[in-house]
């Protein structure tokens, strides 16, 4: 599949996900620390009192007679209580606390004479933390063991962590949709700056502000830079093709003089021709010249303006023209093409008509319809579309080269409409009628 046909990657999806991943794997190894801390702090704190229940021990135990003198605390006579001693000297006698019943209280071999504590299951699956170490007292060496049952502990720091866990998944959904919020919020200064691009698509605006985010000012201020040059290109190229007319002439009046006094008449004929042709692209140039680069054809405003061009170029015939419009303010057409091709239709009926001139031009949601009526004489039927192929013209002593209607041929075929071609009913000469389909907004 090409890229062309991929779905386009949320921005916003992205961060999410990135976000939800680094805030989990955070918050899930201060957890891990926490129940680690949670775990050591609590062992600590369960060796320490069997240190002081050892020392305890110590101090009641009679060595000579191997057994303990004095109470104990009680919890050590409670049956499976969870606190447990046992007292082992080195002729293998042992003192065992009450609280072990008759439960096995077995400690490995070769524990060693250092202070050393592991866990241990015990008795009705307690979970004991076991602390050991070899003592002397009156010349007599013994060990002490002594238990307690760390699994409430435990268990408790396991609720803490799963409440930790619960608590860190609210608030990475907490922080995801603020973060969400802010950058819905963030991005709606580019929604902004996606209606002042169709602003510009639409003839609106000249340009694009670049009061937006500094993340995003490059791509604005090079899309205005971009916009501005294309329009200054199309503008050179289009007062070009004037100014090049009006070079040619001179030197065009200069090869028809000589072609008469040499009577060539064919050089005569080609330069005549040639000239035509200049004044085409003049009359064409002064038709667009109105026109605003880039801008959306706005039907009342221009045809007024093409109005009075037309009034101006053929003040010699006295024209009435009748226009009747029904159609939004502005048309999403670019401006300099639809005066082109109106220009060119105008004037080959302006050309042609005696006294009367109508256009007519209805636009709806859909599509840009545009009649052109004359009273001039018509054309055949069988003569109509050639009209529209480069060059060709009906009348050879008639000023005119057929290039007008080739170029609105090319418009129409440019915005995928059509043109067609009859008589009017009304004024007798020529009906010209082009659909253009319009884009929705």
């Amino acid at each position: 599949m090409s890229s062309e046909a991929r779905s386009p990657v949320s921005l916003e999806r992205q961060l999410s996900r990135l976000l939800a991943v680094l805030l989990l794997a955070v918050l899930l190894l201060l957890l891990a620390i926490a129940a680690w801390i949670g775990r050591e702090s609590a062992i600590q704190f369960a060796l320490s009192r069997l240190h002081h229940d050892a020392e305890a021990i110590i101090s009641h135990l009679d060595v000579r007679a191997t057994r303990i003198t004095g109470n104990l605390s009680p919890i050590y006579l409670q049956p499976l209580s969870g606190h447990y001693y046992r007292v082992r000297f080195d002729d293998g006698t042992e003192l065992r606390s009450r609280s072990l019943w008759d439960e096995p209280f077995d400690i490995p071999a070769g524990s060693g004479t250092g202070a050393h504590y592991w866990l241990a299951a015990g008795p009705l699956d307690q979970q004991l933390l076991i602390w050991e170490r070899v003592f002397e007292k009156e010349d007599t060496q013994f060990s002490i063991a002594i238990a307690e049952d760390v699994a409430p502990l435990l268990s408790a720091i396991w609720r803490f962590v799963w409440i930790g866990v619960l608590a860190s998944l609210g608030v990475v959904l907490l922080m995801l949709l603020t973060q969400r919020w802010l950058i819905r919020r963030a991005f709606v200064r580019l929604d902004r700056v996606r209606e002042e691009v169709r602003a510009v698509r639409q003839g609106n605006r000249e340009a694009i502000s670049i009061d937006v985010p500094a993340e995003v000012r490059p791509v604005v201020q090079e899309f205005n830079q971009l916009l501005q040059a294309w329009k200054q290109h199309r503008e050179r190229s289009r007062n070009a093709v004037g100014n090049l007319a009006h070079a040619l002439k001179t030197p065009l009046q200069l090869i028809l003089a000589r072609a008469r006094q040499r009577e060539e008449p064919e050089v005569e004929k080609q330069a005549r021709r040639m000239q035509e042709l200049i004044e085409q692209e003049l009359k064409r140039a002064r038709l667009t010249g109105r026109a605003a680069v880039g801008r959306h054809f706005s039907p009342r405003k221009d045809l007024e303006a093409l109005a009075d061009t037309m009034a101006t170029l053929y003040h010699h015939k006295a024209l009435h023209m009748e226009t009747r419009i029904e159609a939004p303010e502005r048309l999403q057409l670019d401006q300099s093409d639809l005066m082109e091709l109106l220009g060119n239709l105008l004037d080959n009926a302006a050309k042609w008509a005696r006294q009367h001139l109508r256009l007519e031009l209805q636009a709806d949601a859909r599509q840009l319809q545009m009649v052109i009526e004359d009273d001039g004489p018509g054309i055949h039927a069988d003569q109509r579309q050639p009209l529209l192929q480069r060059g060709s013209r009906l009348d050879e002593n008639q000023p005119g080269h057929g290039l007008g209607l080739a170029i609105v041929g090319d418009i129409v075929t440019l915005y995928d409409g059509r043109i067609e071609m009859g008589t009017s009913a009304a004024l007798g000469g020529l009906r010209v009628v082009v659909t253009l389909p319009l884009e929705p907004d």
